[in-house]
C-alpha cells in the first residue's frame, strides 16, 4: 500500500525481535529490583541492626526536686547501649559525656533541668539517643515521679 511517497506496511515487528524485547525489559526490571531490595537491605543490616538490638526503658523517674531530674533506665535489648545524649523538652541535659547501660542493667541518671522554663504538672518529653543513633522517647511530669 503506498499513502504519498511513503510506502506502508501493515506487517509488525517479527516474533524473534519481540521476544528479544520482552526478554530486555524483564532483565532490566529484574536489575532494578535487584538494586533497590540491595540498598533497603543494607541500610537494615547496616547501622541498623545495632539500633534494633539496643532497647532502653524507664522504670522510675523523680522530678519532684525542682531543678533535678532522676531516672533509671534499664535495658532489655540483646546488646549495650552507650547514651550519648539526653533532651528534656527539646533542651540538652547532657555535658558530652557518655553512659554505657550493659545488658540486664539499670542506670540511674540525675541530671540538672535547669536549661528551661517548665510548668509543674505539665508533660515533657525525655528523648535518650544512643551511640548508633538510637532514639528513646518517654514522657516525665514535672513535679511528680513515676
Amino acid at each position: 500500500m503506498k499513502l504519498g511517497r511513503f510506502k506502508v506496511s501493515k506487517r509488525a515487528v517479527s516474533p524473534v525481535i519481540a521476544t528479544l524485547l520482552m526478554i530486555a525489559i524483564a532483565v532490566a526490571a529484574s536489575i532494578i529490583v535487584y538494586v533497590w531490595s540491595i540498598g533497603l537491605l543494607g541500610g537494615l543490616m547496616g547501622s541498623g541492626g545495632s539500633q534494633t538490638k539496643e532497647q532502653l526503658i524507664m522504670e522510675a523517674y523523680n522530678w519532684g526536686t525542682v531543678g533535678t531530674i532522676s531516672f533509671t533506665l534499664r535495658n532489655v535489648g540483646s546488646a549495650p547501649s552507650t547514651v550519648t545524649s539526653i533532651y528534656l523538652g527539646g533542651i540538652s541535659l547532657t555535658t558530652g559525656a557518655t553512659t554505657q547501660v550493659q545488658v540486664g542493667k539499670s542506670q540511674l541518671f540525675s541530671l540538672s533541668a535547669t536549661g528551661g522554663t517548665y510548668t509543674t504538672g505539665a508533660a515533657y518529653t525525655l528523648k535518650i539517643v544512643s551511640a548508633t543513633g538510637g532514639v528513646f522517647a518517654f514522657s516525665v511530669i514535672d513535679g511528680s515521679s513515676g
